[in-house]
């Protein structure tokens, strides 16, 4: 009996590069979707840390009696070193806690919870070409917070001066809002939806100037880009 051996058959090397060049196609249409994808989801991620922080606004507001913090806008470069005014993380992070994590949870899980929301997912390092002492830091390893307040509110105001670099008088927002100089650059008395209290420090999710490559909290409680 004669046993019949079979060659068995290869790829050739030209079916081998059409694999090849098949897969790498494929990887070519699929990573700017991916990539597309989780800028999306931490764009949306970072909208709703900015509503989370609206919220501890809030209910610092109401316990200030309708007056705004006054903050640093980068702590880590106080405007005076020798009177630095809190960071925005300092000032919200207990109402972050008090919201959002059960009475009697451990200290580090306070932490961590307050991390969740004053950090941006799209805020880390290297991100931003910063120099000096923050040199390859995220904004949330610097200033406490991937999110900066609007501290040009306080220049609203009917009583300062635009020449004042302090702007260390606390204001309420209600003045802030109805005051006469808000009135004559808004064209009328400005409607919620047109004043942005917190934005991310720079554009993390895009180039800057694109649209929502940047998040901000308006007065109204809405996450949008500045552009309405």
């Amino acid at each position: 009996m004669f046993t019949v051996l079979r060659r068995r058959r290869g790829f050739t090397l030209v079916e081998l590069l059409v694999v090849i060049s098949i897969i790498g196609l494929l990887i070519a249409i699929l990573v700017p979707s991916l990539n597309g994808a989780r800028r999306v989801s931490r764009r949306v991620a970072c909208g709703g840390n900015l509503r989370s922080l609206g919220q501890a606004l809030r209910m610092y507001l109401n316990d200030a009696n309708d007056y705004l913090p006054v903050v640093e806008m980068l702590p880590s470069l106080p405007v005076d070193e020798d009177h630095p005014r809190p960071a925005l993380a300092t000032v919200l992070r207990p109402y972050v806690e008090k919201h959002y994590v059960p009475a009697g949870t451990p200290e580090e899980e306070l932490e961590r919870a307050g991390n969740e929301v004053l950090r941006c997912p799209g805020d880390f390092p290297g991100k931003d070409n910063r120099e000096g002492q923050n040199n390859g830091k995220s904004y949330f390893e610097s200033e406490k917070s991937s999110y900066c307040f609007n501290t040009r509110l306080y220049m609203l105001r009917d009583d300062v001066s635009f020449t004042d670099g302090a702007f260390n008088k606390p204001v309420k927002l209600s003045e802030v809002v109805n005051s006469e100089r808000a009135k004559r650059i808004f064209g009328s008395k400005p409607a919620e939806e047109d004043i942005w209290l917190m934005r991310d420090y720079i554009a993390f999710h895009g180039k800057p100037g694109q649209k929502n490559s940047t998040n901000y909290l308006y007065l109204d409680g809405r996450v949008a880009d500045l552009q309405r």
